[in-house]
């Protein structure tokens, strides 16, 4: 007998502001499972927007690694950590990035389709 697949909506959460997003920084990053993907360097924000939209990672353990940006969309965080709906691999196949290289049409273009985002 197969189980009933069952969806709930949930109501009342809002999306994290730039403040609360900044807050996140230095956090460990996780990915979907729990694997460590680093820590959070900085987070870009959309300037049309106002709204954070990527998120930069420092792979490695003594922040000495590459640096990969994660979509900031469907990232929580909690308790010194945050949680991405990326699986590890995912994210460390993305393009690696300069610490301060700056988000052109070309490189957003890539990351949205690597990470299949809009």
């Amino acid at each position: 007998m197969a189980a009933a697949r069952t969806t709930q909506r949930l109501y009342g959460a809002t999306k994290p502001g730039v403040a609360e997003a900044r807050s996140w920084i230095g956090s460990r990053v996780t990915d979907s499972f729990g694997s460590g993907l680093g820590r959070l360097e900085d987070v870009w924000v959309d300037a049309e927007k106002g709204e954070p939209s990527w998120l930069l990672l420092r792979e490695g353990r003594f922040g000495n690694g590459r640096h990969r940006l994660a979509p900031f969309e469907g990232a929580t965080a909690g308790g010194g950590q945050v949680w991405l709906p990326f699986e590890r691999d995912k994210v460390r196949s993305s393009p690696e990035i300069g610490s301060n290289e700056i988000l052109t049409q070309a490189l957003g273009d890539r990351l949205r389709k690597h990470y299949g985002v809009s």
